[in-house]
Formats: structure tokens, sequence, C-alpha cells
């Protein structure tokens, strides 16, 4: 009789009866089995199971919510980092090349078709990066994230490979010198990056779900704010904003952490003092004094930058109808032509006048900060930039008055272009141009005055135009730590809200337009007329449930046939009354949790300790199978043949699947055997459970098969004979044994969530009366987040109403 090591797989505390196996496998391994989703981090014990310390560990990382604080580190500093050094790719290889290019010749004819087929070429490329390589890195990425964040989430947004690709497509469209800018697309790769990191293995468990992923890429937005204009506060505040609908108050601070770790490492990186990429727009101003006509002047800048906004949102709307109305046009062209017209278009226009070709830091910064009585030469000659090409005198304001107009009609066409772009930047440095427009227009109407500063009035309406087109106050705060002054915070506070106010009674704005451009799900925009149209007339009635009492292979067809993430648990079929739901990777656990039973069991078991020895079981067997020859007579032949070749392993096969189908234990505590063997139904009579079952099972089965053979030998004759016809039909029966045993094995869920920690059925999910208004389902989707409400009616479910089909309905219905 042959020895080996016994270890109990599995104690009764977890809810599963006393059995001994075979086990070569470590402690940690059974740990796992019983625990799939043990959250444990950390070395194991040098005797394989779970150390203290690691367990420890996992406690405090989990309440001190470790790894998050780890991830917003992370990403705080990789983003900084590589932000940083697009800007300075930015600098000094795209301009500086695009210099070295135009001044190969001096001469102005060349120089003009240098510029134009610099502008053709990287639009061109970057168009080829988003039609033939990346549609995912398409436009300014906002607009995406606030479908994202609104709860609908879209993995290629943020797949790693936008990351690259939306890199080098801004590479090209933005070093081109077409009218778009950068934020948008530093806040999508800030999210992209965010999204990356959380595919790795120490911080995969920190977001469980969608709206936790969605949540932490909301938090991370605000660095790309903070490296684009060094502001951290005002990159908070716009994170905010963009969410669209609900913002966790938890989420609070850790936008401002990673966006603090951000601003850290964008000055410590930016510290050279040849890096002037922020320091260039600090401003400073003297004492400013409101009760004058200034005030009135700061109005109107408002009111006009409101409607500019305005006029510039309609004006990109217009051409994007137009250009959806002329498809079959557009098709010819193809995209590729259409950039190759619109960038032609940009250098033709811009070549000639000096401060069109100007990328738009260089403008904000000449707008911020030069004067004609500044006795700095640098200054002087970047402000003759604008005032050269004027023949008279205040040229500035003629120069101004068409940078506006150029540029205000350029960026609405290039928005519309297949290229990854912002539109911050452009309007930021618009928006200057229209506030020194003002300011100068003071000048001449009071020039005795020293008070007016026609800088501060570009600072004012860069804040104002930026608010009015996008709708977010957080252009304000953006601004003045972008001046690192604050001397005219009142003023930038009352033209941002001033303008916000009256693009918000004209039209959307400019994200909206694009949300509804491209067909993104977005809940705000979904307004029930009435309440009329209630919960039973939207609801879904194609229902996939769980029942109470289920299958293994009815859980194995319900996971092929739905792709949510939770699904409803119902009493019954007949009854369909809600319990609760579970989520398919707990259902997929349970699965492969009996998977793991199953190859556990069929190790060969050993007499030891009130446990079965096969080796030495198999001569009780054969001295059986002798007395029953003695008593069948007639039908001896085959089951002699067959007893001595296969049916030792056939009894031991039944014995090894015990552990997989339902148990009983008489008054000893002994685990009695119900075990049915194949698809036709055909069951081994089990002489077991006619007898008083002893400590030993080989003891049992001798005794069962002594006492009970003249009674049932024919049933066992027949059962037997039937089961050696099944072998001989097909060699594997005893894998059909298994497999029948393993998928018919019935699951009571809510008593598997009892006995094991791991199965969580959440027994309040978010139910809904048939007779809900929608306009109240919408509002519940909004501030409560989640994909799903159940309808019940008095507890029984009839039907789900689902967001995304929601607001697909509406968008079908406009």
């Amino acid at each position: 009789m042959s020895s080996s090591k016994y270890s109990k797989m599995i104690s009764s505390k977890h809810g599963y009866k006393k059995t001994r196996i075979k086990n070569n496998s470590s402690d940690s391994d059974l740990f796992n089995l019983v625990m799939p989703k043990a959250d444990v981090v950390g070395f194991k014990s040098k005797q394989g199971g779970i150390s203290r310390q690691a367990i420890s560990w996992a406690k405090f990382a989990r309440l001190n919510n470790f790894y998050i604080w780890l991830f917003l580190a992370a990403v705080g500093l990789l983003g900084s980092i590589y932000l940083v050094a697009v800007d300075l790719i930015f600098k000094y290889v795209v301009f500086s090349w695009r210099e070295a290019f135009m001044n190969l010749t001096e001469n102005y004819f060349l120089q003009y078709l240098s510029f134009i087929a610099w502008t053709v070429a990287l639009a061109t490329g970057s168009c080829f990066i988003i039609k033939k390589i990346c549609p995912a890195a398409v436009g300014s990425g906002i607009p995406d994230l606030k479908s994202i964040f609104s709860g609908f989430w879209n993995p290629f947004v943020v797949a790693p490979m936008v990351l690259l690709w939306k890199t080098i497509g801004l590479l090209l469209s933005y070093g081109s010198g077409l009218s778009i800018g950068k934020e948008g697309p530093y806040i999508h790769i800030s999210a992209t990056l965010a999204n990356t990191l959380l595919s790795i293995k120490p911080f995969k468990s920190i977001a469980q779900n969608d709206t936790q992923r969605s949540q932490l890429l909301a938090a991370c937005c605000a660095l790309g704010v903070a490296a684009t204009f060094g502001s951290p506060i005002g990159g908070v505040l716009f994170s905010i904003e963009a969410t669209g609908t609900f913002y966790l108050i938890s989420n609070y601070w850790r936008a401002f952490f990673t966006a603090t770790v951000g601003a850290v490492g964008i000055k410590i990186l930016l510290s050279n003092p040849s890096n002037d990429l922020l320091e260039s727009f600090r401003t400073h101003f003297a004492d400013l004094n409101l009760a004058s006509a200034q005030l009135i002047a700061f109005i109107i800048l408002g009111v006009l930058c409101g409607l500019l906004a305005s006029l510039f949102i309609s004006l990109y709307t217009k051409i994007y109808n137009w250009k959806k109305h002329n498809a079959e046009l557009f098709k010819k062209i193809t995209p590729f032509g259409e950039v190759i017209i619109v960038a032609a278009a940009t250098a033709i226009l811009s070549f000639p006048l000096k401060f069109l070709r100007l990328d738009h830091a260089t403008a904000v910064h000449t707008m911020f900060t030069a004067t004609p009585d500044s006795d700095n030469s640098e200054v002087l000659s970047e402000l003759a930039v604008w005032t050269d090409s004027m023949p008279f005198n205040h040229g500035i304001i003629l120069a101004c008055f068409l940078y506006v107009v150029v540029k205000l009609v350029l960026t609405a066409v290039s928005i519309t272009l297949p290229i990854p772009y912002g539109i911050y930047i452009p309007l930021f440095a618009i928006g200057s141009a229209v506030g020194r427009f003002i300011g100068e227009l003071m000048l001449v109407l009071f020039p005795n005055s020293k008070e007016i500063y026609p800088t501060g009035y570009a600072v004012v309406g860069a804040a104002a135009l930026c608010g009015g087109a996008t709708r977010t106050v957080s252009s304000a705060m953006i601004i003045l730590e972008l001046t690192n002054d604050l001397t005219y915070m009142v003023p930038v506070l009352l033209g941002v809200v001033l303008s916000c106010g009256i693009g918000n009674l004209l039209n959307h704005s400019i994200y909206d337009c694009f949300l509804k451009n491209k067909n993104l799900p977005y809940l705000p925009f979904y307004k029930a007329k009435s309440d009329s149209l209630i919960a039973r007339d939207v609801m879904k009635r194609d229902l996939y449930y769980v029942c109470q009492n289920t299958t293994l292979s009815q859980i194995s067809n319900l996971l092929k046939r739905v792709d949510e993430h939770s699904i409803p648990v119902v009493s019954s079929d007949n009854d369909l009354q809600l319990i609760g739901t579970i989520s398919t990777t707990t259902l997929e656990e349970v699965i492969a949790y009996h998977e793991r039973l199953h190859s556990y069991s069929k190790s060969p078991l050993s007499l030891s300790d009130n446990s079965i020895d096969i080796n030495d079981s198999d001569s009780h067997y054969n001295n059986n199978n002798n007395n029953n020859n003695n008593s069948y007579n007639n039908n001896n032949n085959n089951i002699n043949n067959n007893n001595n070749n296969g049916n030792n392993s056939l009894v031991s096969e039944a014995i090894e699947m015990n552990v997989l189908s339902d148990s009983d234990n008489d008054e000893n505590n002994n685990l009695i055997p119900n075990i049915p063997i194949n698809d036709n139904n055909i069951i081994i009579q089990n002489n077991i459970r006619n007898n008083n079952i002893n400590n030993n099972y080989s003891d049992n089965i001798n005794n069962n098969n002594d006492n009970n053979n003249n009674n049932n030998n024919t049933n066992n004759n027949n059962n037997i004979n039937n089961n050696n016809m099944n072998n001989n039909i097909n060699n594997n029966s005893s894998n059909d044994i298994n497999e029948s045993i393993s998928e018919e094995t019935t699951i009571d869920l809510v008593q598997m969530e009892l006995q094991n920690p791991w199965v969580v059925i959440d027994s309040s999910p978010f139910q809904i009366q048939e007779t809900m208004p929608v306009r109240k389902i919408v509002f519940m989707f909004m501030m409560l987040g989640g994909n799903i409400l159940y309808v019940t009616n008095k507890g029984k479910l009839t039907g789900v109403v689902a967001k995304t089909e929601l607001v697909h309905q509406n968008n079908n219905k406009h």
C-alpha cells in the first residue's frame, strides 16, 4: 500500500464539508482556490502560505489609498516630463527647423513658397496619421473625454497607442503653422497616460469599474492645463467643468495632488533661465482704478468677447454643416485634398503680414508685455513686427483688427480638418488681440490718462474670449496664474462672467458642438419634454438574468450572450423576484472555482485516517467482483472481462468525482456520494446508502457489496452492462462523466455568497418603478452614475433602462 501526503483542501468554516484529497500543491494554491480574489499583496512565507506581513501591508495599502497616491504621483511626474519634452521639441526643433528652412534663401518669393510647402507637408503628414494609422487621435480629445466622464466609457479614446500617435500628429499639425492650439491634445494625452498606467499591475486594483476609472482620468486632466499654462489650480477647476455631469468630492484632492506634482515637475524642468516657455507671460501692472471709465470699458470688452465667441461657434457650425451637405464634393476632394487646400490658404494669407505668421505664444507675449515706451530693445522689436506693416500712426489698432478677423476665420476652418488640434490657445491669442484693440482705443480716447494700460486689456480679453467659447469660468484662474499678477483679477472675472452669460444666451459651447457633430453620447443633451414619458416606454424587455439555483452550464451559456458588467439574480424563471446583481467576473470565478475543485478531485485517494486508498481498495473491489461472479450466473462473461479491466477505474473515478456533486453526511459526518454517470441519466446504484457508514470507506464498500449483493444484483448487472456498452462505444466515457457532473452541478448562489466572502451579490441595485418619469431617470444617471436601472413591479423584474440606449434613442429623434 503506497503512502502519500495529504492535506485538507477546504475547511468547514468556508461552508464546505470535510474531505481529504491528495494535494501536490502548496498552501498558497489552496488559499487561492478557496479565496480567488483575496486582497493580498507581498511575498509569501517560506512555508508557501501567505505571510502575516503581506496581509498587514495589504490592509495598510487598502485603508490608506497608498496605490492611489502612488498612481497620481506617477501620472503627475511622468506627465510633466512628457509634456515639457513636447514643448521643448516644438520650440527647439519644429519652429527652429521652420525658420532654418525658410532662411535657406533670401529671395522673398522662394521664402514664400518654402513657407507654403512647410505648412502643407506637415499638415498632410498629420492627416495621414489620423486617416491611416490612429483615427482615435483626431481633434481636441476634450469632447471624447466629456462623453467618458458623463458615463459612456470608450476604451479606444484612451488606448496606449493614442498616446504616441496623438503626440506625433500634434507635432506635425501645430508645427505646420495652422491656426490651432495644443491644450486639448495635452489634456487628452494626460488622460491616455493615466489610463495606460492603470493597466500596470500595481495600479490595476484601484479602478474596479469604468466609473472609477473615468473619475481618476478626470482628476488627471488637470495636468494638461498645468503643463500648457503652468496653472495647477485652473487645471483642477477646468477638470471639474469638463466632467459635465457630477464630480466626486473625493476626486478634488486627487486632481489637486496630480496638478501639484505636475507643476513641481514643470518648474524643475523649466528652471533653466533659457527656458522661457511660461516666464515670458509674466506681467507687472501698477494699481488699477476701477472708479473711472475703465470699468465701462471692461464691461464692453466682456460683452464683445461673448459676441465674438458666439460668432466663432456659429461660423464653425456653418462650415461643418456646409461640408456635411456637400459630402459628395468633399468625398471627391478626399480628406488629404481638403487639408492641403486649407493649409495652403493659411500659408498664403499669413506670410505677407509677419504678425500673422507668429506662433500663438509669441503673439500673446507681445500683446501682454510690449508697449511703445518700453526701454527694452527686444520688446520694441517684437512690437515693430505688428506696427511696421501698417502705414500710419497707431498701426497696432489695425494690426489687432486684422489679426482677429483672419485668425477667427482660419481657426474656424482648421478645426473642421481631420487632424489633432486644440482651440484654447488660438482663442487665447485672438482674445488678447481683442483686448489690446480696446485698450489702444481707450488710449486714443483718453490720451492724457496715465492709468490706462492696453496690455492689461489684453489679459482681460484673452480670458473673456476663451471663457465665452468654452463656457468655462476656470479661464479666469488660468490667466491669473499664467500672468502671476492679481492686479486685473476683478476685470478678468467680470469679463469672463459676462462673456459666458452672453454666450449661453446665443448658442452652445464649442465643446458641446463637437460632441453633437461627432454624435458622441452625452447625458446632459437629453431633454424630456414632459413627465408623460415614463420608464415603461423606454425600458428594454429582453432580459438576461441568472436564477438563484442554477448550473455551471447555464452560467457559461449566459456569459457568452451578455456583455454587461453585472447580471440580475432572480429567484426563479417563473417568479422573477429581483434578489440583486452579481458581476460577470464573479460568475467567471465561480466556474473557475468549480473547475479547480474538479481538477483537485482527480487526484487518487488513499486509505489513511478516514480517507480512501485506491491502491488498497482495488483488492476489495476485485474480491467483491469475484463474489458477484458466483451469483450472476448467466451474465458473468461481460462483467468479468470489464471488471478486470475497467471497473476499478470506473469506481475510482466515481469516488474521485464525489467532491463535485451535492453530498450528504450521515450521523457520523461521513461523506455519502450521489453520482450521476452520464447524460443518459444512467446511475450507479449506490449500495453504500443502504447501510450504516463506518469511518473507513473500504470497509463500507466491502460490507455493502457483501450484504446487498443478492438484493441488487439485477440492478447492478444492468447498470454495469449499460455502462460497459457506453465504454465500448466511447473510450472517453470517464471524461464525459466528469464534464456531465461538473456542468450539471446545481449551485445556490445565495448560499454560496454566505459561505464564500469572494462571492458578492449586490442586494440593493438601482431600482425604479415602471411609472417613473424619464426626466427623473436622467437625473438619477447624472447624479448617481451607473449604466443600468432595473425596472420592477411589486419586486418582480420587468425590464432594464440602459443609459447608452436612452441617449441613442434621443439622438435618433433629433
